[in-house]
Formats: structure tokens, sequence, C-alpha cells
């Protein structure tokens, strides 16, 4: 008999039933709670970190970070390349831009050189970018590429002819887009050659095994030997005669005949227009030289470059 009366024991087990039902239900609870907290946090701007990847194509097309959303903003950088689709790859702190109340109060960084060559290093044009003249004077990568649009145009009347890459590069060395002016150039505001044909613009000379003969002859194959004589100075480096960008003399001539020659060259007094047969004797050295000698010494020695057949390059 129950002490006490009307007592029923299946009370008891129900109501340990019901605490069982309620904490299973609390628990089950807090899980949703948590897993709708880890969805809050992966799909919120402002708490993603900086530097952390994001794939385009494993967002949602109303993620607040993807480029269709950007560009409800930025129309006029909506168009972009296509390597370049994902805005956050790029734009440093732009989750925090997205994210914040004022935006233009919170404009996200531009690309750094090293955040672009995180992609871009592996390409065997960029390899050596950190030796390059470029990266020593301080050039970084949005200095001349640009991610929505290119940094020049094509409206430049005096270089209307050129492409692209010569335009960008006149931007800065204007020097050298002067004495493309000169009557003698290469043609490059003609839309005949581009700067990048000669130029490393990702490297430099200090890396490159190839000699600016070398590069002059990718070109000018005719000049090319072997001879079995050479000129010196044209086997040595093509700009110790030729200014490559430009010259008011003829042929990119650094100086005019014969200035240029006498440089290192003297004239023998037994010819060159002298009639002594010795040029030691006191009157074949109180002589003249003939005026057409002074005019171009490439008349005779043709082969200024190298000759097979003649040790004074005369044929």
């Amino acid at each position: 008999m129950n002490a006490i009366q009307g007592f029923d024991p299946r009370s008891t087990k129900i109501v340990r039933q019901l605490t069982t039902k309620k904490e299973l239900i609390m628990r089950h609870t807090g899980t949703l709670i948590g897993v709708l907290a880890g969805c809050l946090l992966a799909f919120s701007p402002g708490l993603w970190a900086a530097d952390q990847d994001v794939s385009p194509d494993t967002l949602p097309a109303d993620h607040p970070n993807t480029a269709s959303v950007c560009a409800e903003c930025h129309e006029a950088e909506s168009s972009i390349h296509a390597n370049h689709a994902e805005c956050t790859t790029c734009h440093v702190d732009a989750r925090t831009h997205a994210a914040a109340d004022r935006p233009r109060k919170s404009a996200p960084g531009l690309p750094e050189t090293e955040q672009c060559l995180t992609c871009h290093k592996d390409d065997s044009e960029r390899m050596n970018f950190k030796s390059s003249d470029h990266h020593v004077a301080g050039v970084a990568c949005a200095d001349c590429h640009g991610v929505h649009a290119p940094k020049v145009d094509g409206n430049d009347l005096k270089l209307r002819k050129a492409d692209m890459a010569s335009k960008l590069c006149a931007t800065c060395h204007q020097d050298v887009l002067a004495r493309f002016d000169m009557p003698s150039h290469h043609p490059v505001n003609e839309g005949g050659v581009s700067c990048i044909g000669c130029h490393d613009q990702h490297s430099s000379k200090k890396v490159s095994l190839a000699s600016n003969t070398e590069q002059c002859l990718t070109c000018h194959q005719r000049l090319r030997g072997p001879f079995a004589f050479e000129h010196v100075p044209a086997a040595e480096d093509c700009a110790n005669c030729h200014d490559p960008h430009g010259a008011p003399t003829r042929h990119l001539l650094v100086a005019a005949q014969p200035m240029l020659c006498l440089q290192c060259h003297s004239l023998p007094g037994n010819r060159h227009g002298q009639t002594g047969s010795n040029a030691t004797t006191p009157e074949a050295l109180g002589q003249p030289i003939s005026g057409a000698v002074l005019r171009a010494c490439s008349s005779c020695h043709s082969s200024v470059h190298g000759s097979t057949q003649d040790e004074h390059l005369r044929y």
C-alpha cells in the first residue's frame, strides 16, 4: 500500500518522459541555432577576413562580395577581364568596404605588386620581375596594367598608328618618344614596330644572356655573321654606332661620317687621296687629304659590319 493515498506511480514515469523530451528539444534547438549562426558568419561580408580566398563558383548569385553585386554601384568598372571576375581577389579590404555603412569612407585598396604575383609568379614572362628595371625603379603592376580598362586609349593623334603597348610606354618615357620624331628612327609612331618587340618590360638585361646585338639581329638578319673579318664595335654592340630609337643622321648613326669613324680610326697617309706612297715622308705628311675622303667612309668600306674576304671591310 502506498504511503500517500491516491498516489499513482505511473505519474513519475510520465514526468521523467516529459523532462527527457524537453531536454532533447532544447538540445536540438541549440544545434539549430549554431547552424544558423554559422551560416550568418559564412555569408556576412563584415565578418570575413580581408585576405580569405573566395571562389565565385561556390558563392550564390546574390552574395554581397560577387562582381555582379559590386557592379550595382561601380557601373563604370563592370567590364573586367575574365580571369579577374572576382573583385575581392584583387581589391584589398573589399569585404569591409561592402559591409560599411558609408562605403565611400572605406574605399578598398588597390592591389600591390606582391598580390599580383601570387597568381602571376609562375608566368615565364614575369618570373624575373623582382630583378627588372621597372621593379627597381618602384613601378607597380597597377601603374601599367588596368584591371577594368586599359591605362591608355587609342585617341592620341601623334601615336594613333602605334600599338597600345608603345602608347603606354610613351606616357613615362617622353625622352625616348621625342627621338621617334627624328629624321632617322624606328617606325614606332607608324606602327611598324613595338617597344616590347625589343624591350622586355617584365625583366632586365641583367638576367638575360642575349646581347644588344643579338636582339637587333632578330630583325636585321642579313647582317648576321659569322664573318672572316669582323668589325669589332659592330660585333660587340650595335649601339656603339647606332641609336636604336632615333637620330638626326642617316641609318640611326650616333654621329655623322666621318666623325663617327674617326673616333676610333686614324687616316693612313699613304691612301685616302694622298699621292705619296709612303706616309712617313715629310712630303706625304704635308699633303692635304682629299675632301672626298672625308664625306662617307662607307662609300669605300661598304662591308662595315663584317666581311668574308677583305680585312679592310671594303667588300
